[in-house]
Parts: C-alpha cells; sequence; structure tokens
C-alpha cells in the first residue's frame, strides 16, 4: 500500500466531511463525472430557490443582481484574466462550442489539435472539415505519454487557424503541457483553445501564464458546483477575431429599425434566459475552493491520487490503462477477465461510484492503444483514505469472485 498524505489537519477535514452531506453512506469516486457539492452551495441554491418561489424569477434575479455580478469576479480571480473576458454558458460544450464555431473557418485553414482530444471537441473539427473544407493535424504523444510539442510545431504553417486541445482527457490520467503550448500559439501567432472542463478545480489555473485565448469548463466535476451550468473564457484578442455565431438580447441591443449593436466583451455568448439558481450556486462554489486554498486542496487531489493510483498498481490481475506520466485524479485501469461495466455494477451495489471510459470518448488515443474501455475512478480532495481503502477492498472481493 501506497504512504498517503494530507494537506489538511484533522479539523479542517472534518469540517470539509461536514459540510459535504453527499458522503454519508456513500463512497463517490466519480469526481471526474459530478463531484459532491458543499453545504455552501446547497444553501445558496435553496436561498435563490427560495426568491423566486416567493418574487418570481424576475424579481428574484434583480434582488440577486450584486451576487451574479460577483460570480464573474470569483472566475476572474480563480482563474485569472479580466472580469470581462468571462461568460456564463450552459455547460462547458455549449461554451465551447459557442466559441468554436464563432471563429471564422475558410478553406484550406488548419486545426491543429492531440492524440487524446475529446470527442465532442474532434467531432466539431470534423464538421468544419466537411463542410467548409478545413484540414485536421494530429499532434502525437511522447513515448510515455503527454504531447509532442516538437511534432505539434512542425505541424503549424501559415494556414493554421486554431490550436485546439484538451488539458485534462477524460479517459487517462494525463495533464497535457498546456502553457509550453500557449508559448508556441503565442510566437506563432496563432489563436489557442484550451478545454479545461477535467482541469479546472482539479489542478491551478491561470490563463496569463498558460497563455490560452479561450477556455471553457465546467461547474459540476472538480469545482463542486450544480450540473446544468460552466463558463467561457475568451480574450479580447479571439473577440476581435470572432463573428458570434448566435446572437441574442443579451448579445446585442437593437439599436434602430435595421441595426443592432454588440456587447463588447464575452457575455455576448451568453443568453438572456439563463438559470440564476445555478449561477449563484457556481458562484458559491467557487468561493467555497478560494476559502479554502486552490493550491491547498489540488495538493490533496494530487496525493489522492498517487495514493489510489500506486495502490491500484500494485494489485494483481490490475492493468493500469494511464500512460506512465499520468498524475492527475483521472485514473483508468482495467481488471483481467471482467469487463468494466461489471466492476461498475459491482460497485454500485457496495456503495461505490466508479465510472467506465469508453473508446468512444478519446477514440484518437484508445483506439491506437487497442483499449475498448476502462474502469475509472476519480477521487477529490473531500475522500477520505477510509473511502479509497474500502474501494481497494472491494476491488479485491470482486477479483476474487465474491
Amino acid at each position: 500500500m501506497s504512504h498517503f498524505v494530507s494537506e489538511f489537519c484533522e479539523d479542517t477535514l472534518s469540517r470539509i466531511y461536514a459540510e459535504t452531506p453527499g458522503l454519508a453512506g456513500r463512497n463517490h469516486l466519480d469526481s471526474a463525472g459530478s463531484s459532491f457539492m458543499s453545504v455552501a452551495v446547497i444553501d445558496a441554491m435553496q436561498a435563490a430557490f427560495d426568491r423566486e418561489v416567493k418574487f418570481g424569477g424576475y424579481v428574484a434575479q434583480e434582488q440577486q443582481t450584486e451576487a451574479l455580478e460577483a460570480s464573474y469576479h470569483a472566475l476572474a480571480q480563480l482563474l485569472g484574466g479580466k472580469t470581462s473576458d468571462y461568460a456564463f454558458v450552459g455547460n462547458a460544450v455549449d461554451g465551447w462550442t459557442k466559441a468554436f464555431y464563432s471563429l471564422p473557418f475558410k478553406k484550406g485553414d488548419v486545426i491543429v489539435t492531440a492524440y487524446n482530444e475529446y470527442c465532442a471537441n474532434y467531432i466539431a473539427y470534423l464538421q468544419v472539415s466537411k463542410n467548409k473544407g478545413v484540414e485536421i493535424r494530429v499532434a502525437r504523444s511522447l513515448p510515455g505519454g503527454g504531447i509532442d510539442i516538437d511534432h505539434m510545431e512542425s505541424l503549424i504553417d501559415a494556414n493554421t487557424r486554431l490550436i485546439s486541445v484538451s488539458h485534462m482527457p477524460s479517459s487517462s490520467g494525463e495533464i497535457i503541457q498546456a502553457a509550453e503550448i500557449g508559448r508556441l500559439a503565442k510566437a506563432k501567432g496563432v489563436l489557442f483553445q484550451l478545454d479545461a472542463c477535467q482541469s479546472t478545480g482539479h489542478v491551478p489555473i491561470d490563463v496569463k501564464q498558460i497563455g490560452c485565448d479561450i477556455m471553457t469548463g465546467t461547474s459540476r466535476k472538480f469545482l463542486r458546483g450544480p450540473r446544468g451550468i460552466g463558463f467561457l473564457y475568451v480574450n479580447e484578442q479571439a473577440r476581435s477575431q470572432m463573428e458570434p455565431v448566435i446572437l441574442t438580447n443579451m448579445s446585442a441591443e437593437w439599436s434602430s429599425l435595421d441595426a443592432y449593436s454588440l456587447r463588447d466583451d464575452a457575455r455576448i455568448f451568453e443568453a438572456w434566459e439563463r438559470s440564476v439558481i445555478n449561477q449563484v450556486g457556481f458562484g458559491a462554489a467557487i468561493n467555497y475552493l478560494l476559502e479554502l486554498g486552490v493550491e491547498r486542496a489540488t495538493a490533496q487531489i494530487r496525493n489522492n491520487a498517487s495514493y489510489l493510483r500506486t495502490s491500484l498498481a500494485a494489485l494483481d490481475s490490475v492493468s493500469m490503462v494511464c500512460p506512465e506520466s499520468a498524475k492527475s485524479a483521472i485514473i483508468t485501469f482495467n481488471i483481467d477477465g471482467i469487463k468494466p461495466a461489471e466492476v461498475k455494477s459491482r460497485m454500485e451495489k457496495r456503495g461505490i461510484a466508479v465510472q467506465v471510459a469508453k473508446q468512444a470518448h478519446t477514440r484518437l488515443d484508445y483506439e491506437v492503444r487497442d483499449i475498448h474501455e476502462a474502469v475509472r475512478v476519480s477521487p477529490h480532495y473531500y475522500t477520505p483514505k477510509i473511502a479509497m481503502d474500502d474501494f481497494l477492498s472491494a476491488l479485491g472481493d470482486i477479483q476474487n469472485g465474491r
């Protein structure tokens, strides 16, 4: 068994557990899918819901103007950049596609991506390739994992419109070299779009340090917010090159009978009709992390990942699916002779939540490595050692047919 390290004192750990009601009677190892909300988030959303019940949606929104505005500042405090560079969207894919399809792709343009790109993003590449004649170029992996930056650089030429990659693939534990790609993109004068759906709240992020022009993320994963809301970061350089694919009365003002005036900030990508309750909850989730300490919280995620990853690798008949360089809290593996769906089903009967990573999620990577699916576990900073040990014990029982 590997050595376990805690970044938090016992009092802080006790408080975190007490403020996470989902942990009662449940061993949740699927933070890469959706993590448990804290009491602070639940209470904020309940209060926002109660306002809507009492006053109606519009009046309730007006009463919470200050909290809603504060949520943009919280995003900028967490991730860097200007408050005006952020928008709230229905989910991460919603934000990603709004930004991507707003770029004026034309025949002969080039998109450079990577071998572990996420399915939703790659499908969009395929569509613009089919409809507009855009070429997709894929940077290969290094032998132990990670993007071959030299190969990526060789793929970039005068026709390259966009470099677009996922910070953490959902089907392995890699953390790609985002800052190196950011420096490369800047040197080549190419826009850089980063899918940070799995990495926000998982590792410290600073958009300026990374050098991305566009970034998207979700509330429900490692940020511990509600489902049904995400964020979109688009800096001024990227916005100046975009024609928003959809305009609404939030995006522009109908300024005369035959004209409209566009917003000059990232909220040009927002919709007027959205969940105020979710935005208030998302803001509360960000503030909870900021109060806890981003460095400490993300370090504890790394500690838990290291403990669980090392413990799994030491088990007989367990084959690790993650590349050698994998360090994140997204851990994929297989058990000899037992299908991942069967492992998930048996774990659920024990009150343990795990997930199945499928080839269709990251086909470029899994197909080359002849992986059809894998069991995926993803602990959070709130995951106690006893819960990880309970999972490992249950895994041993499954291996032995119990």
